[in-house]
C-alpha cells in the first residue's frame, strides 16, 4: 500500500521546491513527501517545512515511514489535520454538537495515548458523522485531506449506523477499534 501523500497521481507543481537551509543558506531541494532531507553544504538535517504529519493521525505506516523524525515534530505537526478539520467543522454544525464532539475527540485521545495506540481515522469520523456529503467534501477540500483517506471515511461512515448520538458513536468507534 502506498500512502496517498505519495502517490504521484495527487501532486500538484508545488510538489518539488527549494528552501534555504536556516544553518549556512544554501538552497536545499525538498520532494513533498521527503519527511527530512540533509543540506548538500553543511550536512545537517532538516525538516520538510512544507509536510504536514497529519497523515500520522490516520496511517497504519506511519512509524515506519515517519520514524526518524523527534517525536516532538510529529506530535506537534500531526495535531494541524485535525485543528484544519475542527475549524471547518465547528462553522457547520450546531454548537453544542460541536462541543459534544470535541469533548469526545479529547477523550478519544486520552483513551488512545492510554494504550499506546493512535486515534486514527476514528477520530476523523466523529468529526465527519454529522456533516452532510456537500460538507464533508468541502471540509476535506479545505483542510487537505487527501483523497483516499476521504475515500476511507466515506466508506467507513456507511458501514456506521444512522442518527447516532455523540456518544453511541464515540463508543461505536471505540468498540470496533478494539475488536
Amino acid at each position: 500500500m502506498r500512502c496517498p501523500g505519495q502517490d504521484t497521481r495527487y501532486w500538484k507543481e508545488d510538489a518539488i521546491f527549494e528552501v534555504e537551509c536556516p544553518h549556512c543558506g544554501a538552497l536545499v531541494e525538498f520532494f513533498k513527501d521527503d519527511t527530512s532531507r540533509k543540506c548538500p553544504s553543511c550536512k545537517r538535517v532538516l525538516v520538510n517545512p512544507r509536510m504536514d504529519f497529519g497523515c500520522a493521525l490516520y496511517c497504519q505506516y506511519a512509524e515506519l515511514c515517519l520514524g526518524e523524525l523527534p517525536k516532538e515534530v510529529l506530535r506537534e505537526r500531526s495535531n494541524l489535520l485535525k485543528e484544519r478539520i475542527a475549524v471547518e467543522v465547528e462553522k457547520r454544525l450546531p454548537k453544542e454538537l460541536f462541543k459534544e464532539i470535541s469533548s469526545l475527540v479529547r477523550e478519544m485521545e486520552e483513551k488512545a495515548k492510554e494504550a499506546g495506540k493512535s486515534p486514527g481515522l476514528n477520530l476523523l469520523l466523529l468529526y465527519f458523522y454529522y456533516l452532510s456529503k456537500d460538507d464533508l467534501k468541502e471540509v476535506a477540500e479545505k483542510a487537505r485531506l487527501p483523497e483516499p483517506v476521504l475515500d476511507d471515511i466515506r466508506l467507513k461512515l456507511k458501514e456506521l449506523k444512522e442518527g447516532l448520538k455523540p456518544r453511541e458513536l464515540f463508543e461505536a468507534l471505540t468498540l470496533k477499534k478494539e475488536e
